[in-house]
């Protein structure tokens, strides 16, 4: 029997060349981020809820077809206050103020009690002011497939109909599950995961396993 001795490396201890040694092994392991995917998809759902839409055979295929003509060809304007109409309340909240912790009902605010472990307590929301920040799931994703939404909203231009907006919110779906799958490969991406489960590794990069 035999005692061997190992010198092992934290990731930042490491030099490039062995940094992307590291990376890349660790990209080639059976990591599993479905977590993310859950979440867009999540947001997806909520989209097409909202707006009515259907479903193809991926989360990536969105129909209008079910939708009615005078609908689909709202444009300009028009389609500005229908959105806005049909699903402002959805696509821009109440602003968050602030919490009390006590029941209160102040008229220059929106007051929501809740009750919780201490006892109610009572969120507060402005009457005038609102936010479209993560407005259906509350993560990130919402913006980045609402963001055709927003940006005709900001500026309605005639030749936007309906169904050429649907359209738009369909390629941002797209780009979407593309970046967060770039993401999640990335270098930097890899590195944070690497350095969050403080693996050990040899000098030249190799994950040490004990």
């Amino acid at each position: 029997m035999k005692t061997i001795r190992t010198k092992v490396y934290e990731f930042n201890e490491l030099n490039d060349k062995a940094k992307q040694t590291a990376i890349s092994q660790y990209r080639d392991k059976d990591r599993d981020y479905q977590f993310f995917y859950d979440e867009l998809i999540s947001s997806v759902k909520k989209v097409v809820e909202l707006f009515n839409l259907k479903l193809g055979r991926e989360w990536t295929d969105i129909r209008t077809s079910h939708i009615d003509d005078t609908i689909c060809e709202l444009s300009g304007v028009r389609l500005y206050k229908y959105i806005l109409n049909n699903y402002g309340e959805d696509l821009f909240k109440p602003l968050y103020i602030k919490s009390i912790d006590r029941p209160v009902k102040w008229k220059q605010f929106i007051c929501k009690v809740h009750k919780g472990n201490s006892g109610e307590y009572t969120i507060l929301y402005s009457k005038y002011k609102t936010d479209n920040s993560c407005p259906l799931t509350g993560v990130y994703y919402d913006n980045d497939i609402l963001h055709p939404v927003y940006s005709f909203l900001s500026r309605p231009e005639k030749s936007t109909t309906f169904e050429s907006l649907i359209s738009e919110v369909e390629s941002a779906i797209k780009k979407t599950f593309d970046d967060t799958e770039e993401w999640v490969n990335s270098d930097e991406f890899i590195s944070k995961e690497i350095q969050a489960n403080k693996y050990n590794f040899t000098k030249d990069g190799k994950i040490f396993n004990n």
